[in-house]
């Protein structure tokens, strides 16, 4: 019978997403380079982690070499929440290496560090900037060995090591501390047209099952704030199911008829058309119902500020703000523009857990995309916002917004409609010279549901739905002809 290996020990990052990220936190023992362009957050992020540990009861060490100076670093640290100027010289010790590396003296450099990393037994030591240090030193044999004895001592010190330093990517491929180090973390700024996005990339990290590729991250008061990368949830090999016999009901009683009751718990529902058909109103009517219920919802805005779906509500008779008083309706807005996949990905979960959300709307996806990057990169958004609705109990509902106003039957022109359980579309029919609007259900995974084109209108309490469209044939192109009184 073999035992179970003893899980590794680990430092916490001051951030729980950038500890998820890295498997559960920095390796104790073990040596981390810190990669990336100037100014990519490789210090600030360092420094995060410094001021943090000691409130875990851990001392830190900071070596600077050739970099910026620590009376320096202290005051830039000082605008951030983090800073904490009572650990500075007890539980966080600054060394100035600058004087022993312009000797060029590699013995010296090494029993520098040594000693006060003996004398302070810190849980973590970071050297920054090891490329400064290393260009002084020189390329070849000579780095080679100091590199190699400072690991010999990084071993046994018992401590978690940062190596801190302005690389590029070609000195990633063939420096001799990339090849030693236990981990390697690379941090860049991407450009996409006019604006520009951090990421930061776990390229190695030993032992550790870390998640791979980029994750955004964003710099602010409280300093670096990470978003994992846009990924389904981790369900532990327990897949969360949608309760196809629990429903929730919309509030408009013709909709809720034509799908057996209402929408199924915990699913996810396409409701598009073109301008105008009544996609925000029928969000809200699905939200203020819940709310009647006593469930939880949010509606999160892309388009319309929280003030117009505020008078959007109150046109049809509805005090939006005595539910966001009660704490049954939250309106969450953001810019399309200045949107990141990630973070709003993030942001939005965090939020229905929070509040403990039992409904949501977005609207819409159509001013989502304008923020996306890419198609593909669209499409694992809107997946993975659906699973990870799906496995908070949230039924959730996705506005989009179709280009044509009549004559075609298309589906979304962002080939989203698979990731959704639901599909329900609204039209304006030309009927006799004048415009109507229907509703039809395209798709309802799991559940017998009508199939025929039902009126919809607006009214002075909100939408209602009513009869089918009696007597014509191709109703659901928007262009319907009269039925051949011959036909059958």
């Amino acid at each position: 019978m073999t035992s179970k290996p003893a899980p590794m020990e680990r430092l916490s990052t001051g951030s729980a997403a950038f500890d998820r990220i890295l498997g559960g936190g920095l390796p104790v023992r073990s040596l981390t380079v810190v990669a990336g362009e100037p100014g990519a957050g490789k210090t600030l992020f360092s420094l995060q982690i410094l001021f943090h540990l000691p409130g875990q009861g851990k001392q830190c060490l900071y070596f600077t070499t050739l970099s910026e100076p620590s009376v320096k670093l202290v005051h830039h640290m000082q605008q951030f929440s983090f800073f904490n100027v009572e650990a500075i010289g007890k539980q966080l010790v600054f060394v100035d290496l600058g004087s022993v590396i312009r000797g060029n003296d590699t013995e010296a450099a090494l029993d520098a560090i040594v000693n006060r990393v003996e004398r302070e037994e810190p849980a973590i030591v970071v050297i920054d900037s090891f490329k400064a240090m290393r260009d002084m030193i020189g390329d070849g044999p000579k780095i080679r060995t100091f590199v190699y004895d400072l690991a010999v001592h990084i071993a046994a010190w018992g401590a978690a090591t940062l190596f801190v330093g302005e690389y590029v990517e070609e000195e990633i491929m063939h420096f001799p501390e990339f090849a030693i180090a236990d981990g390697i973390l690379r941090f860049s700024t991407n450009r996409q047209e006019l604006t520009a996005v951090r990421v930061v990339e776990v390229l190695k990290l030993r032992g550790a099952d870390c998640i791979t590729g980029r994750h955004f991250f964003e710099i602010g008061a409280a300093g670096l704030t990470f978003f994992p990368r846009v990924r389904g949830p981790d369900t532990n090999g327990h897949a969360e199911m949608a309760s196809f016999a629990e429903r929730a009901s919309t509030g408009i009683a013709g909709f809720d008829e034509m799908l057996g009751g209402g929408l199924p718990r915990s699913s996810s529902t396409v409701i598009q058309g073109g301008t105008g058909t009544g996609k925000t109103l029928l969000g809200l009517h699905f939200l203020i119902e819940g709310a009647r219920l006593g469930e939880s919802g949010i509606h999160f805005t892309l388009e319309e500020t929280p003030d117009q779906v505020r008078g959007i509500a109150h046109a049809f008779g509805w005090d939006v703000r005595e539910l966001e008083k009660r704490r049954l309706l939250f309106i969450c807005h953001g810019s399309p523009v200045e949107l990141s996949t990630d973070a709003f990905l993030n942001r939005a979960r965090q939020m229905a857990e929070q509040v403990g959300a039992k409904r949501a709307v977005l609207d819409s996806l159509t001013s989502m995309s304008l923020g996306v990057p890419s198609e593909r990169r669209f499409k694992e958004l809107v997946y993975a916002m659906t699973k990870h609705f799906r496995a908070l109990g949230v039924t959730f509902n996705l506005n989009m917004e179709t280009a044509e106003l009549l004559g075609s039957a298309q589906l979304s022109g962002h080939g989203v409609s698979f990731a959704a359980d639901n599909v329900i579309q609204l039209k304006y029919i030309e009927v006799e010279g004048r415009l109507e609007r229907g509703l039809s259900v395209l798709k309802a995974r799991g559940i017998r549901h009508a199939t025929d084109v039902r009126r919809m209108n607006f009214t002075q309490k909100g939408i209602e739905v009513g009869s089918p469209f009696m007597g014509l044939r191709g109703v659901l192109t928007g262009l319907p002809t009269p039925l051949d009184p011959t036909d059958k």
